[in-house]
């Protein structure tokens, strides 16, 4: 949720933040940690609106040092994260085998991929190499289209499967990671094969 564009999207992102703006750091740290709270025990998609709402207050607060100023406590089941020093909130992406978990707060990475818990790291891995050719579809050059024969067959079938694998990633393989963490969220749409979230069902 980077705003270094102009993009209508990424505009319409500084709007929504602005209100986390106004907010000094006691008010914005009690509404981080009162949030974290809320958000505590579930697998959270990363498109629900209250977790876009923390993501936006929690890069403020980082960029503010909210965490360092230690003016608010968070819930006692968040440990602290070693990137950023903010309460460990994961991202499970489509990436996770070279990025790992992400930090919402600082956006880099919370977690390396070989320190993810064995028993979830494997089928994280397997996950993650059976969703790699599946999203490589989207940005296949003109060669691999016309020998394909019908690409947007082939790209549509590859929209399918991607919604099959971020269920499963939401539905399963993130819930096991609460198993480690208190709570988690998990990206939930493919930008590039056109999945948006809605898409993306049991």
């Amino acid at each position: 949720m980077a705003f270094d564009s102009d993009a209508p999207l990424d505009l319409l992102w500084k709007e929504y933040s602005l209100v986390f703006r106004d907010f000094d750091d006691l008010t914005l740290g009690r509404w981080l940690a009162q949030t974290l709270g809320q958000l505590e025990g579930k697998a959270w998609r990363l498109s629900h609106p209250l977790v876009g709402a923390y993501r936006l207050a929690a890069q403020l607060g980082h960029e503010r040092q909210i965490w360092h100023k230690r003016i608010a406590t968070p819930p006692s089941a968040y440990m602290e994260s070693a990137c950023c020093r903010a309460p460990a909130l994961p991202l499970v992406t489509r990436d996770v085998r070279e990025s790992g978990l992400i930090c919402q707060h600082c956006s880099e990475t919370l977690v390396p991929f070989e320190d993810i818990a064995s028993e979830v790291s494997s089928d994280l891995a397997a996950w993650a190499v059976e969703y790699e050719p599946v999203h490589a579809v989207a940005h296949w050059d003109d060669r691999q289209r016309k020998s394909a024969g019908n690409y947007d067959r082939a790209y549509e079938n590859a929209a399918l499967q991607a919604e099959r694998l971020l269920a499963r990633a939401g539905f399963d393989l993130a819930l096991k990671l609460l198993n480690h963490y208190p709570a988690v969220i998990w990206e939930d749409q493919d930008e590039c094969l056109e999945v948006r979230p809605e898409d993306v069902r049991r």
